[in-house]
């Protein structure tokens, strides 16, 4: 037999090594240690599937509009009310903002879409936010140091809402992410989008509650 460390002869009895000091016993601990802590293939195989199914569940969740009974405000309803607090402080009721036109961002940080359509939000709201426009983009289910960090680090500094709650996203019936409302100076729903807009969509769409 010979030690599997230096290759020295080893005795049949002997269960260490004189010269480098391998030890048979210890090995021997070290394998059955290794193999306990392994796990079956099946078991990584069962493992991996239901991580994916799950996964997929929650796109799907995230992904697909609610059934016409847990819609989102049609155009030409009234929009909901909501009374929730803006990331700098103080809170936002929507009625009070009747009389001026608003639109209103539901987003997150972890939502591609969302962080893409982001910059146009911002750069159409500098355009038109001294003319009387009124934006809100309405964080859910983040804190507020996440969202900071967010919008530091893209330069954005869009009046933000919190939506800890869940109130406005019940009112609204939010599940998909993003979903942009254009809501008219006497608080009606001009328009809706439950996708990324382009920069044409809101501008258009931002003309069109401006000349009402």
């Amino acid at each position: 037999m010979l030690c599997p460390e230096c290759r020295t002869d080893l005795q049949p009895e002997w269960r260490f090594c004189h010269v480098c000091g391998w030890d048979l016993r210890a090995a021997e601990a070290a394998r059955k240690a290794a193999e306990l802590g392994r796990r079956p293939a099946w078991k990584r195989w069962v493992s991996g599937v239901s991580l994916g199914i799950m996964a997929f569940l929650v796109l799907l969740m995230l992904l697909v509009p609610r059934g016409e009974a847990e819609a989102v405000p049609q155009v030409g309803s009234p929009a909901p009310d909501f009374e929730i607090p803006a990331l700098d402080g103080g809170t936002v009721r929507l009625s009070d903002l009747r009389g001026r036109p608003v639109v209103i961002n539901f987003w997150a940080t972890w939502c591609p879409p969302c962080r893409k359509e982001m910059p146009d939000f911002q750069d159409v709201y500098d355009r038109y936010k001294a003319d009387g426009l009124q934006f809100y983009a309405i964080n859910v289910g983040e804190s507020q140091v996440t969202v900071r960090d967010f919008t530091g680090r893209l330069g954005i500094d869009l009046p933000i809402l919190i939506d800890s709650n869940e109130e406005a996203q019940t009112a609204y019936n939010i599940l998909p992410i993003p979903a942009t409302f254009f809501i008219d100076r006497d608080g009606v729903v001009r328009a809706v989008y439950q996708y990324q807009m382009s920069r044409a969509q809101i501008e258009i769409e931002v003309q069109r509650l401006m000349a009402r």
